[in-house]
C-alpha cells in the first residue's frame, strides 16, 4: 500500500512539474512580444468608446474622406477621395517653388515620434506609410481650408478645378468628415505644413494669417450661429477641437459644482411660472445661459440634421479627453428645456431656437435622445441656475401672477375689460352695502 501511494505522489509530482515548465514557456512567449500601445498624457485623438458609439454609430464614421490612421485601411471605401488629395498636393506644393517635397517629408518624419504619441490606439502603419498618410491627408487639409479661406485660389474656369468646391453634398459631407474625432491629424502637423510655406519670413508670407486663425473657416463653415471668441492662449489638439474651443470660453468655464437639484421645469412650465425666456444677444457664447431678475437669456441655435452629429463627437470628445463635460451638461440643460413640441415652439417664437430640421416633435425627440444617451455626470456649470430656476418656480405666488397676466391681462383690450369688470364689480358692492345699511337704518326706526 505504502508503495503504491508513493508511486501516485511520484507521478503527480511529475505532472505539476510538467506543467509549470508549460506555463513558464508560455509566459516567456509572452514577454518576448512586443510591448502592448498605452494611452499616455500626449494622447489626443480617441477611437471613439463603444459605450458612446453604441447608440449611432454612422455619426463617427467617415462618409467621404479618411484622414489619419484610424479608418486608412479603408481606403478602398475613399478612393474617389484619395485621388483628390494627389490633386491638392500638386497644388499645395506650388504655393511655393522653393520648397520641395523631399523638405516636407524630411519635416514629417522629424515629427513622426510625436504624432504617433497622439493616437490613443495602435497604428498600425510602418513608418513610410505613416509619414506618406500625413503628407497626402496633411496637405489636403492645408490646401481645403485655403480654398474656403481664400475663394480667389479656386479656378471655377477649369471643370476640374476643386470638385468638393463645386458640389455642395460633397463640401458638407467633407467638412463634417475632417471634424469626427476618428478622422484627425494632430493639430501641430497641419501647422507645420502650413507655416512651411507660409512663414519663411514676415516680408515673404504668402498669407497674412495663423494657422488656427485659418482653421476657424471649419467652425463658421459649419456653426455660423455660434459665436467664436477663441482666445490666442487656446492652444488647439486637433479640427475637432478647435470647435470646441468656440463653445468653451471663459464665460462658460464655472467652476464644476456638484448638481443638487436633478433637473429643471420645462420651458413652457417656466413661462407658466412667470419666467420670461429670451434670446442672448448674438455675440453670447453657446453655453452661456443665464438666469437674473426672473429673465432665462438663452443663445440661439440653429437646428439641422448635422447639430446631432457635431455634439455627439464634442461629448466623446470631453469623455476621452477633457476633465469637464461642458458641452455635455449644455445637452442636459436644454434636454430639461424641451420636453414635448410646445417647449419648442415656445423657443423658436422667442428667436431662440432655428427649426431647419424637421416639425418641432422631431427637434424634441433629438434633444431628448442626445441629452439622455450618455451617462450623466453629477458635476455641472449650470448648478447655480438649476437652483435658481427651481426656487422660483417653486414659488406659488409667482405661479397666480404669471396665470393672472395671462388670462386676464395678456392684450390692452383684455387690460380694459378687467378693469371695466372689476368696476362694475366695485360699484355693485357699494350699492349692495348701501342698500344693506339703508335697510338696516329702516329696521331700527
Amino acid at each position: 500500500m505504502e508503495s503504491t501511494s508513493s508511486n501516485e505522489i511520484l507521478i503527480e509530482t511529475a505532472i505539476t512539474i510538467e506543467d509549470d515548465g508549460a506555463v513558464v514557456a508560455s509566459l516567456e512567449k509572452k514577454l518576448l512580444q512586443e510591448e502592448p500601445h498605452f494611452v499616455t498624457r500626449k494622447s489626443c485623438i480617441f477611437r471613439v468608446p463603444a459605450r458612446i458609439r453604441e447608440i449611432d454609430d454612422e455619426a463617427f464614421i467617415p462618409k467621404v474622406v479618411s484622414i489619419g490612421p484610424y479608418h486608412h485601411k479603408k481606403l478602398d471605401q475613399y478612393e474617389a477621395m484619395e485621388k483628390c488629395k494627389v490633386y491638392y498636393l500638386k497644388h499645395f506644393l506650388s504655393h511655393r517653388p522653393s520648397i520641395t517635397l523631399k523638405d516636407c517629408v524630411e519635416m514629417l518624419k522629424g515629427l513622426e515620434e510625436e504624432a504617433r504619441g497622439c493616437y490613443a490606439d495602435n497604428v498600425d502603419l510602418t513608418s513610410d506609410e505613416f509619414v506618406e498618410m500625413m503628407m497626402l491627408d496633411g496637405c489636403f487639409i492645408v490646401e481645403y481650408l485655403l480654398r474656403w479661406w481664400k475663394p480667389e485660389l479656386r479656378d471655377y474656369q477649369n471643370s476640374n478645378e476643386h470638385p468638393l468646391l463645386r458640389f455642395s453634398y460633397l463640401t458638407t459631407m467633407c467638412v463634417d468628415d475632417i471634424t469626427l474625432l476618428e478622422n484627425q491629424l494632430p493639430f501641430f502637423v497641419l501647422e507645420a505644413l502650413f507655416n512651411l510655406i507660409n512663414n519663411i519670413s514676415d516680408s515673404e508670407k504668402l498669407w497674412q494669417v495663423s494657422f488656427t486663425g485659418l482653421a476657424l473657416v471649419i467652425h463658421y463653415r459649419r456653426h455660423a450661429d455660434v459665436y467664436c471668441n477663441i482666445s490666442d492662449e487656446y492652444k488647439p489638439i486637433h479640427l475637432l477641437d478647435v470647435s470646441y474651443g468656440c463653445y468653451i470660453t471663459s464665460e462658460c468655464t464655472k467652476e464644476l459644482c456638484a448638481i443638487k437639484w436633478g433637473t429643471i421645469p420645462t420651458a413652457t412650465q417656466l413661462q407658466e411660472a412667470g419666467v420670461k425666456i429670451m434670446a442672448a444677444p448674438k455675440v453670447t457664447p453657446l453655453l452661456n445661459v443665464k438666469f437674473e431678475n426672473g429673465i432665462l437669456e438663452i443663445p440661439g441655435l440653429i437646428v439641422n440634421s448635422r447639430l446631432k452629429l457635431r455634439f455627439q463627437n464634442m461629448v466623446a470628445l470631453e469623455r476621452c479627453y477633457y476633465s469637464g463635460s461642458y458641452v455635455l451638461n449644455y445637452l442636459r440643460l436644454v434636454d430639461h428645456l424641451i420636453d414635448t413640441s410646445s417647449d419648442v415652439l415656445l423657443l423658436k417664437d422667442r428667436g431662440i431656437i432655428i427649426n431647419l430640421f424637421g416639425d418641432d416633435e422631431e427637434v424634441a425627440e433629438m434633444f431628448n435622445n442626445i441629452g439622455s444617451s450618455v451617462v450623466s455626470t453629477v458635476y455641472s456649470q449650470y448648478t447655480d441656475l438649476y437652483e435658481k430656476l427651481n426656487h422660483y418656480y417653486a414659488n406659488p405666488w409667482r405661479k397666480w401672477k404669471a396665470m393672472l397676466k395671462r388670462d386676464y391681462f395678456n392684450s390692452p383690450w383684455s387690460s380694459i375689460a378687467f378693469a371695466a369688470a372689476a368696476m362694475v364689480l366695485i360699484w355693485t358692492l357699494i350699492q349692495t352695502i348701501c342698500t344693506v345699511i339703508q335697510t338696516v337704518k329702516q329696521f331700527e326706526t
